[in-house]
């Protein structure tokens, strides 16, 4: 029979990570990547196993390929602190895993909830996410943010939810906004067609960014929670946009000074 490891990367998630340990019980192992917590993350964390591991924090792409590297099973799945694996989902996994006509690596149906409410639409659901895989087949693409698994091979769907807290309050959404803006910024400065930034691209892009959310993709049916999504997304568009602007011109000043 084929065998799963569960890995997880966390940090200072004492106060969240249970329910996700406890939805994960079933599997073969459970490998967890810690860099260095300072609250009660790892004592929780060796009550559900025994392979806990701590590395210093060299991003999210480093971390996540360490607990490949230290899962010992063909299958991995992996959960972030603030999710939970649903029973029709593991279920659904366990049976998967046991076909030998399978793809390499399957996407999961992610739902999110946010300040309280379940999100239905915003472009935030569905929301597929490639969790499953092979490990024969994986790979990290390489980004400061955003990074994401890829597979060598076909990818499959399952249809079992898991389910995701995004976000404790307003003050840690904005947070997660400042940091992974100022992780993005040199990324987005490539995707330019231009090495320049224009004014219009601090009021229309975001604008564009929350006609699409609100608008296009029916934001207004979640409620007030839809409404903030839509206006935070834009926002975070705008203070990418605003730190890709200050990056070129800290760049400049830097290269006239080395000149001089």
């Amino acid at each position: 029979m084929s065998k799963i490891s569960v890995v997880m990367i966390v940090y200072n998630e004492a106060r969240r990570i249970e329910p996700a340990l406890e939805s994960v019980k079933w599997a073969d192992e459970v490998i967890i990547i810690d860099a260095f917590s300072s609250d009660d993350t790892v004592s929780i964390c060796r009550k559900y196993t025994s392979h806990v591991y701590q590395y210093p924090w060299e991003g999210y792409a480093r971390q996540r390929e360490r607990s490949i590297a230290h899962a010992t099973h063909p299958w991995i799945f992996s959960l972030d602190a603030d999710e939970v694996v649903s029973e029709a989902l593991k279920q659904e996994i366990l049976q998967t895993i046991q076909k030998s006509d399978t793809p390499s690596g399957f996407q999961i149906l992610r739902k999110t909830r946010y300040l309280g409410r379940w999100i239905e639409h915003s472009g935030w659901f569905p929301d597929y996410q490639l969790r499953l895989f092979r490990k024969s087949d994986v790979f990290i693409e390489p980004r400061l943010v955003h990074e994401g698994f890829s597979v060598k091979g076909a990818v499959g769907r399952l249809n079992g939810i898991l389910y995701h807290d995004a976000f404790d309050s307003i003050e840690h959404h904005l947070q997660k906004i400042n940091t992974y803006t100022s992780l993005d910024c040199r990324q987005k400065l490539k995707r330019l067609k231009s090495p320049r930034v224009r004014w219009y691209h601090l009021i229309f892009n975001p604008l564009s960014k929350f006609l699409r959310m609100y608008l296009v993709n029916k934001g207004y049916k979640d409620g007030f929670q839809g409404f903030l999504l839509a206006i935070f997304s834009a926002f975070s568009t705008q203070l990418l946009y605003a730190k890709v602007w200050e990056l070129i011109k800290t760049e400049a000043e830097a290269w006239q000074d080395g000149a001089s």
